[in-house]
């Protein structure tokens, strides 16, 4: 065990840096996201307050009101941030200590924020903690200590709060969710190590050269130097002859010659790359003939293999004794690997490990984006699946035989869905399906089909008969929001409920029709 701890610990910390170079990059990064977050908190929480005032009851709502102080509270903290932020001249380490206080009051907002509306609407697997959280480990960046304490707060305090309301597979989905942000978050911090250590090696190197008045060519123990972290290529580029020169690695990946003159006319001919990826190589040569110190990149490029694969790309440019450009030097790595782990952990992240569908809050962003991108001809389908009476199962059989049910009518959806449907766990027992499609009658033989396999459940043996009700709503139009679309199809799903239940009932944004 402890020598697995030793081994965690070292893959955590990675090539060695110092406090002043980790906090010099943290404040960088951390700046451009955190005022670009609080610039949306500002326009969304006057959006909220304009909703409350003018289109609430606030004067016989008292939960309004205290939704408007909550939202008030927001407004002047991430106004007060953007104030401070860019009026006062603080040294790196004073804005860093000063980022590390705002985040944790806006973590410590949204953890009370979402524990009052579960508290006053019980809204299940309705997490606003979680988009918090997914913020702060994904896009911000700290010392691994501050992040595991603020999250592990967060992660027991509102455990503790949803423990006696919500179900197992909840707080398991919770639970989860908060240990995937983490491994995203140590993976980014890792790789952030690196990338300090290793343009502080290049800056060495860099030094090195100019302190020595030499020829301005790499050696191959300066390559090494560089690579010692992980296997990349190195490269170094003429820029007044435009000849480049690969390390060895280069061969490994790809067909061309480690040394190639002409290297501008060379990425403008090659027709393996895509316009947009030589745009970028391009870009980098012109910003390295201008001067520009650090750059860095990240593009698909095609290999050897046949395959297309992730690389970055970090370049410092060169100067002599005399500051003239002379050479543009720096790692070409392939980050596959990483880019494969980000985006299997942003997809987890976004899933209902209960039931293997999108949780709400992925498919209710699915459903806004496609909403906005709707072609001429198109709509989106919008059906809203809702279990008849599950509780008394969940009495009568217990919550396992409860749990079987939900997991057997997820898969049925799942299976017996259209292509290109999205189908997501928005509650307990509800869920949500949703289609673009110029003709939506396919949803309907699903919707019809899906009411009959759930009913067919049994467990063990036993004929449990459960039942769904369903409420579909179609927009067309381009003015529909997608808050009116979830109305209307909730609407469909309480006229079905009222008929009966057992069935589907549909409603079109232009139009209604019974079913």
């Amino acid at each position: 065990m402890g020598t697995r701890v030793d081994a965690l610990i070292k893959w955590i910390l990675g090539a060695k840096i110092s406090h002043e170079d980790f906090v010099e990059k943290s404040v960088w990064s951390n700046q451009i996201a955190l005022r670009i977050g609080t610039a949306f908190g500002v326009l969304f929480e006057l959006c909220n307050i304009c909703r409350v005032l003018f289109f609430s009851n606030i004067g016989t709502m008292a939960n309004h009101r205290s939704y408007l102080r909550f939202y008030l509270v927001y407004l002047v903290c991430c106004a007060a941030f953007l104030i401070i932020d860019f009026c006062c001249n603080m040294s790196v380490m004073a804005r860093y200590r000063f980022y590390m206080i705002s985040v944790g009051m806006i973590l410590f907002w949204h953890l009370l924020f979402n524990m009052h509306d579960v508290y006053l609407s019980g809204a299940m697997a309705y997490f606003t903690i979680v988009t918090a959280i997914f913020f702060f480990s994904g896009f911000l960046m700290f010392k691994p200590l501050y992040t595991i304490i603020s999250l592990g707060i967060c992660y027991i305090t509102y455990f503790l709060f949803i423990h006696p309301i919500f179900s197992v597979g909840e707080m398991v989905n919770f639970t989860v969710t908060i240990c995937l942000c983490v491994l995203m978050y140590l993976i980014r911090y890792k790789d952030l190590r690196i990338e300090i250590s290793q343009v502080n090696q290049m800056r060495e190197v860099q030094q090195d050269l100019t302190d020595a008045q030499r020829d301005f060519r790499l050696t191959i123990e300066q390559y090494e130097l560089i690579r010692e972290q992980e296997s990349s290529i190195t490269f170094e580029w003429d820029i007044r002859e435009d000849w480049i020169r690969f390390s060895k690695e280069w061969k490994h990946y790809f067909n061309h010659p480690e040394n190639i003159s002409q290297f501008y006319d060379f990425i403008e001919n090659l027709e393996l790359l895509s316009s947009s990826h030589k745009e970028i190589l391009l870009t980098c040569m012109k910003n390295i003939k201008k001067g520009v110190a650090y750059q860095k990149y990240e593009f698909m490029l095609p290999v050897k293999s046949g395959e297309n694969r992730w690389f970055e790309i970090r370049v410092i440019t060169q100067t002599n004794k005399h500051s003239e450009l002379v050479l543009g030097i720096g790692i070409l790595s392939d980050i596959t690997e990483r880019k494969v782990r980000i985006n299997q952990l942003e997809k987890e992240i976004q899933m209902d490990f209960f039931t293997g569908l999108l949780n709400k809050t992925s498919i209710e962003r699915y459903g806004r984006r496609k909403l906005s991108e709707l072609r001429e001809g198109e709509k989106l389908a919008a059906l809203i699946v809702d279990m008849d009476d599950f509780k008394d199962i969940n009495d009568h059989y217990g919550h396992p035989m409860g749990d079987y049910v939900l997991k057997e009518a997820a898969d049925i959806m799942r299976h017996y869905a259209p292509a290109g449907a999205r189908i997501g766990r928005i509650g307990g027992d509800e869920f949500m399906v949703l289609l673009v499609s110029h003709d939506i009658s396919g949803l309907k033989t699903f919707a019809e089909t899906v009411i009959r396999k759930i009913h067919n459940i049994q467990w063990n043996g036993i004929t449990v008969s459960p039942s769904c009700s369903m409420g579909l709503a179609v927009a067309s139009a381009p003015n529909v929001s997608y808050d009116d679309l979830y109305r209307k199809a909730d609407d469909a799903l309480y006229h079905a409920k009222q008929l009966g239940k057992n069935r589907l009932y549909s409603v079109f944004s232009e139009q209604t029709e019974n079913n």
